[in-house]
């Protein structure tokens, strides 16, 4: 007898673990029977088919909901629970909704709580608390996962017969391949035949140098380009391989009959596994039907139990003599109340007799596990093995898998015209509910996936899409190889932390300057993939030398490009919403960046160099993603144009402050007077010997110089300004600086006082926008936006007294809530808090006062139109 290797605690008691021992094997020995609730009625659930493709088993473990018992190993294992339940998962008082299942219809969702309005609100959380898998952790350890990524010649997906064989012969030559599994490799199958071949045929394999073979590893998808995630314990692997071979096999089918949920009613290759590799009796009376051939290996397994047989004829021939057949009956309904207890069977003469078991065994044959061939139709995508001959032999999968045509069967199974039971384990729908939505209207594959939710639940239809496929053709005149759903990825579940993989080692992105601002002694922060300086020490201390003396900043990262073309002007005239046309040589304007829906998603300038030339910038969120959309619009537009990201090529320093001018005329012959480079001016300057692109800009409110210039000089000019800017009191400032500067003046930042559904008059910024204009992105959208009320604006808000709230505060007037702060800061030069913040109009208009409140209590202040710091804008101008 063997020690258990540890224990683990199961809802107050301790189960002991053998040491190849999976949670699910750990509790049954320990007497656990009913393993889950089921989603909506709370049926009681036990195990079923022990491949991870029903949701019979899913467990909360270590406080991770969801966790598939029968496919993850109990060596680690702290803690199992069961959810879904109350008071627990063996008495659950929620069950009471069988009974009352006729309120609770197919589609009921859609039908109910509409009406009266106040219902649903109610009822909403008590119908979050009755369904789920059991609460989601709020605080976890985070998972430190790499990603990895492969360029193998050939991905095989399943390290079954077919798979193997695949792997084999693609590496015969020396290519590349990977192979991927999500258990240990043939740990799923009862010893017999089938497991005999998968050992064979892996270790031949692993003696190979190029295959790389990745266990307990799951391919979620495949998405467009040949793209395959694939999920290991450790690590994310991106696959992107030249052809992919899907061999993930078949499922055994479900039946459908009265009772076919009950604990005790089992899948033949669970329980197999169950009896042959955990050494686990099912009971001591097994009723076992058998209609595939793969259900004599099941049967051996099973032997140590009285076993009463169901099969046809051409099976019944080949079955012990020593098992009781019955030849040709038909199971009609499992009996028992939280076990199965009996079975209804039916002689071919119409006879029905009552058979006590305590088991019931269903080898019916399989249904293809095709979700990943359905993802993505690719030629250099192909299948093999029972994934496109289910119930094919050995030597067929096996040659199937070297690369031989598979042999066509058509597909055997028809809906029984008289089906009960349920049809999605997952989601509780029956055969009536079906029935029921056919009748309905709802008379396709799509549709009723859709309506009744079948093939929406944790199995992702791996059992009970046959049954959908099946219901719908045997209503029609379609072809059942015709109607499958679509499948999506994932094509099973996986962790959001995941997906996210790698992470903790994001790309960082520096621009010329870093080694400069090091030196200086910055901080850094993230701005997207950007490492940029937050401040130098004394971040009050850079706002001063901005409205007081003189600054310089590295603004590197705004995206930057040059449009160029004989449709240029019309190209950009139809993209922006402001004019473009008229846009002199030598001029900027600012431009506001809109979606087709009229939604701002970025700004930025549009600068006109002359010769149908445009010299474009975006913000440093919005540079990367503002190529794909130039182009995208080019190409849709059939505009000849020529695009050119000049971003990384292109540094720029924003000198800003009362001495801007006086810092560029020590270091420049060029002309930097108001005269002749007025504000909003473009011109090409040399600036201590660096050729530069100067823009005149007025983001921080001051007279300020954007010099953009060559990457590679960006050095040598910071310290060239750096040194001559000592005489005026010169500090570099950093982000902590600028956001306070900027909303003295009132300007936003996209994606900080901007959401997902902004137009330009929400945020006052409809002067951008030139409706006079024939057409431009969003315009028609703006256009019916326009007639409808402004329900909510983003405010300036000048407080009573010094202190601002936080950022996120709520904002009130009176006991009305009316939105939150995104924007908030003291400002020195004011002597006042301030902020932007998005409010609704109670009464149709703004308010005009308004209370913000945060933890450290209530701060009234006034609604304040145009900027709060030189509202004429006479020091940008000067």
């Amino acid at each position: 007898m063997s020690i258990p290797a540890h224990s683990l605690e199961f809802e107050g008691r301790q189960v002991p673990v053998e040491p190849t021992d999976t949670i699910a094997s750990a509790l049954y020995r320990a007497g656990v029977r009913v393993f889950s609730r089921s989603f909506k009625y709370h049926r009681p659930r036990g195990l079923y088919c022990l491949t991870g493709d029903c949701p019979n088993c899913l467990v909360t473990v270590d406080d991770e909901p969801a966790v598939r018992a029968c496919c993850t190993s109990a060596s680690d294992v702290r803690r199992v629970a069961r959810g879904n339940a109350w008071p627990s998962a063996d008495v659950d008082a929620l069950s009471i909704l069988w009974h009352v299942r006729a309120m609770l219809p197919v589609g009921f969702y859609y039908k109910t709580l509409i009406r009266p309005r106040f219902a649903w609100p109610l009822a909403e959380p008590i119908v979050r608390r009755i369904a789920g898998l059991g609460p989601v952790p709020r605080q976890s350890t985070p998972a430190h996962r790499e990603r990895l990524t492969h360029h193998p010649e050939v991905l095989v997906i399943g390290g079954g017969v077919a798979g193997l064989a695949a792997a084999g012969a693609a590496s015969e030559h020396g290519a590349p391949v990977v192979l991927v599994d999500e258990g240990r490799i043939g740990e799923r199958v009862a010893p017999g035949d089938t497991r005999r071949r998968i050992d064979w045929l892996r270790d031949g394999l692993r003696a190979r140098p190029h295959v790389t073979v990745l266990e307990r590893a799951t391919a979620v998808g495949i998405y467009e380009g040949r793209l395959v995630p694939v999920v290991a314990d450790d690590a994310l692997h991106l696959v992107l391989p030249q052809r992919v071979i899907v061999a993930t096999g078949a499922a055994e089918r479900h039946a459908v009959f009265p009772g076919n949920d009950l604990p005790g009613v089992w899948l033949g290759r669970g329980a197999a596994r169950m009896a042959g590799v955990h050494q686990l009796a099912l009971g001591a009376r097994v009723v076992m039907v058998i209609a595939a051939d793969e259900g004599l290996e099941h049967l051996a397994a099973l032997r140590a139990s009285s076993v009463t047989v169901i099969a046809p004829a051409a099976i019944a021939s080949r079955l012990p003599s020593n098992v009781r057949v019955l030849e040709d009956y038909l199971v009609r309904e499992a009996k028992g109340r939280r076990h199965i207890r009996a079975v209804v069977v039916e002689s071919p003469h119409g006879t029905r007799h009552v058979v006590p078991c305590d088991a019931l065994v269903l080898s019916l044959g399989v249904e293809p596990r095709d979700g990943l061939l359905r993802q993505v139709p690719d030629p250099a995508i192909r299948g093999a093995g029972d994934v496109v001959t289910p119930g094919c032999t050995l030597d067929e999968a096996e040659a199937a898998g070297a690369g031989s045509t598979p042999v066509s069967r058509p597909m055997p199974y028809a809906f029984p015209a008289d089906a009960r039971g349920f049809v999605c384990l997952c989601e509780d729908v029956g055969a009536d509910e079906l029935e029921h939505a056919w009748h309905e209207g709802y008379q396709s594959t799509e549709l009723l996936k859709r309506y009744t939710t079948t093939t929406m639940g944790a199995c992702q239809g791996a059992l009970c899409h046959p049954h959908l496929r099946a219901f719908a053709c045997a209503r029609t005149t379609w072809d059942p190889a015709s109607a499958p759903t679509t499948a999506r990825p994932p094509a099973r579940a996986l962790r959001v932390e995941d997906l996210a993989a790698g992470t903790r080692r994001p790309v960082e992105y520096r621009t010329s300057l870093h080694e400069r601002h090091v030196a200086h002694g910055a901080t850094f922060e993230w701005a997207g993939v950007w490492r940029r300086p937050e401040r130098y020490g004394d971040a009050l201390a850079e706002y001063w030398a901005v409205r007081r003396n003189v600054s310089i900043m590295d603004v590197s990262t705004l995206g930057k490009y040059r449009v160029a073309g004989r449709d240029a002007a019309a190209f950009l005239e139809r993209l922006y919403p402001c004019r473009i046309h008229d846009l002199a040589p030598g001029r900027s304007r600012y431009a506001l960046l809109l979606n087709e829906t009229g939604y701002i998603v970025d700004d930025g300038l549009v600068c006109a160099l002359g010769d149908h030339r445009y010299y474009l910038t975006f913000t440093s969120a919005g540079g990367d993603r503002a190529e794909a959309w130039l182009r995208d619009w080019a190409e849709t537009w059939g505009s000849t144009v020529h695009i050119a990201n000049v971003t990384a090529a292109t540094s720029a320093i924003n000198v800003a402050g009362p001495r801007a001018r006086d810092l560029l005329e020590r270091l420049t012959r060029d002309p930097v007077d108001a005269k002749r480079f007025p504000y909003g001016g473009v011109r090409e300057i040399v600036v201590a010997g660096v050729p530069c692109l100067a823009l005149r800009v007025g983001f921080v409110g001051e007279l300020s110089f954007e010099l953009h210039h060559p990457s590679r000089q960006s050095p040598a000019l910071w310290d060239a300004l750096m040194t001559a800017g000592q005489a005026y009191g010169l500090v570099p400032h950093g982000l902590d600086a600028l956001r306070l500067l900027r909303l003295e003046k009132g300007h936003i930042i996209v994606g900080q006082d901007t959401d997902f559904d902004t137009t330009p008059a929400r945020v006052g910024l409809a002067r951008s926008i030139r409706m006079d204009k024939p057409d431009f992105v969003g315009r028609l959208a703006l256009e019916h936006l326009s007639s409808l009320p402004h329900e909510r604006s983003l405010l300036a808000i000048a407080f009573d007294g010094p202190r601002a709230p936080v950022e996120g505060a709520q904002l009130f007037a009176g006991s009305t809530h009316l939105g939150s702060l995104t924007s908030s800061r003291f400002s020195p030069v004011l002597g006042f808090g301030i902020g932007l913040g998005w409010a609704r109009h109670p009464n149709g208009q703004p308010p005009a006062r308004v209370v913000a409140r945060d933890s450290a209590g209530d701060v009234r202040g006034a609604v304040v139109h145009g900027p709060f710091y030189d509202p004429a804008g006479e020091r940008l101008r000067a």
